[in-house]
């Protein structure tokens, strides 16, 4: 990548007025983010390496899903279960420990699932 890697904050709220700071997404310009277990409502503004001052519009999700795929450039939100093509995206934990997606499956009922993260350090 020739840019340099981006971080956007990102906070959460159960009912769209009370607030909390759920962590700090890194990523490349144009890529996506997933956000595991996210509230109904997610914002979130960049703050490297330009910071922006005011947060997106408040998404509202329906939370019937373990990740919450963003796409902050666009401010959009979607609530899925991920497949193949999310492999290697970042993960936003709650208390905003990331990593990358190596692997997700569901279970054969359809409501259980597990998946595996790798982290980096420096």
């Amino acid at each position: 990548m020739d840019a340099p890697p981006e971080a956007w904050a990102v906070e959460t709220s159960k009912d769209g007025e009370r607030w909390r700071f759920y962590g700090k997404a890194w990523k490349w310009p144009g890529e996506y983010v997933l956000l595991h277990a996210a509230p109904r409502f997610v914002r979130f503004r960049q703050v490297v390496p330009a910071e922006q001052t005011e947060w997106c519009e408040a998404l509202e999700g329906d939370g019937g899903t373990p990740m919450t795929l963003v796409r902050m450039e666009a401010h959009e939100r979607e609530d899925l279960w991920p497949g193949q093509e999310h492999l290697g995206f970042p993960v936003l934990l709650p208390g905003g420990e990331a990593g990358r997606l190596l692997r997700f499956e569901r279970g054969a009922d359809g409501a259980t699932w597990t998946y595996a993260l790798e982290f980096r350090g420096p």
